[in-house]
Parts: structure tokens; C-alpha cells; sequence
């Protein structure tokens, strides 16, 4: 098995690029995550892979991240998910906001995403969720000091957050802090104004 490749990145785009290696140009689906960390042309890179063993072809899937590969792993094993959709599923939610959305159990965010039907959201839901050992619902509204009418207002900021690009534990450590500074009772819209500043 190719578990990773280092070489100098010749061509990218983003779903697809080519490392050469000693002389030998490697062709590498990619997800937008990767692509946007991959740096310049013509400088050296290092990427982690998994090979695709079909009848027919061999195909080298690249990834930036440990984690990502993981998860790309997690949805080819699931009944009905490809390569290709694992890869557009991947690139329409970054690892952070999928996580988010398979602990939420948000069928409707999961399918915003190319190709993503309700039923294989549910799927992917149901089966990731175990597949990952992920929490039941970690929302922030679990904070004891918050009262019933401000716990949705709460939870609503911090995937703001999350769908901003902040990684999970940092938008929550920022909003307990905006809490601590200025009390329970902002507005959403304060809540996550404070906290960009914050950030």
C-alpha cells in the first residue's frame, strides 16, 4: 500500500494533482482542503495517500491531513459512497464542519453537498457516527450556567464558528471566555462579534 508520497508538485487543481517523483509523475485526486494547502508549483511536498484498488485502474487519493484521510476511509467503507463522492463530500465539508454535522445529526448541511441525497446523509450519519466513536450532541449549551431560552442562541454562535473555519474546541473555549467577560445575556449576534474579536 502507498501511504504517502513526497516529490515536487508539478500541476494542481482542485481536485487533482501531479508530484513528480524521481522522474515519475504521480497523478493524485485531491480534496479543496488539500488543494488550498499544497503550497506553490515546483516546490516539495510531502502528501498522505490511499491507493484504490479496482478491477480495472488504480487510483491514488492525496490528502493534507491525517485526519482527513481517516474520514475518507470512514465514508468508502459505507454501503453506496465511492471514492469520487467521498472526495466531493470532503471537499464540501472540511473535516471540522463534518464532524460537527454527524454529531449534530444534521441531515440538511449534509446535504447541501453535490450528490447527497437525504437518504445517503442518514447513512453516512447513522454509520460515521459509529464508525467514530463520536459524542452524543457536544454542544456548548451544556454549560450549567446557561438557561433554557439562551442554550439554542448559544449553540447557534458556536457553529457560526465552526462553519467560519474555527477548529470545534477553540470556538467553544472563545465563547465560554465571551460569556465570562460580558455575561449570559447578549444577542447572537454579539455573542459571535465578541468572539471573532476574540479570536
Amino acid at each position: 500500500m502507498i501511504e504517502q508520497i513526497q516529490g515536487v508538485l508539478v500541476k494542481k487543481t482542485p481536485t487533482h494533482c501531479v508530484i513528480d517523483c524521481s522522474g515519475i509523475g504521480l497523478g493524485i485526486h485531491i480534496t479543496l482542503n488539500t488543494y488550498k494547502k499544497l503550497g506553490d508549483l515546483k516546490q516539495k511536498v510531502e502528501i498522505l495517500t490511499h491507493l484504490h484498488v479496482r478491477e480495472d485502474i488504480l487510483q491514488l487519493y492525496g490528502f493534507f491531513e491525517e485526519e482527513e484521510r481517516e474520514f475518507f476511509k470512514k465514508l468508502i467503507s459505507i454501503s453506496g459512497i465511492g471514492p469520487r463522492l467521498a472526495m466531493t463530500i470532503l471537499s464540501g465539508l472540511p473535516v471540522d464542519e463534518l464532524r460537527m454535522a454527524l454529531i449534530n445529526e444534521d441531515i440538511e448541511r449534509l446535504t447541501k453537498v453535490p450528490g447527497v441525497g437525504r437518504k445517503t446523509a442518514q447513512r453516512v450519519v447513522l454509520e460515521l457516527k459509529e464508525k467514530l466513536d463520536l459524542p452524543e450532541k457536544e454542544l456548548i449549551s451544556a454549560l450549567p450556567y446557561l438557561r433554557p431560552d439562551q442554550k439554542e442562541m448559544v449553540d447557534e454562535a458556536y457553529q457560526a464558528l465552526v462553519t467560519l473555519g474555527y477548529k470545534a474546541p477553540e470556538a467553544k473555549r472563545t465563547i465560554e471566555k465571551v460569556l465570562g467577560k460580558h455575561g449570559n445575556d447578549l444577542k447572537i449576534e454579539d455573542l459571535i462579534k465578541y468572539a471573532l474579536r476574540e479570536m
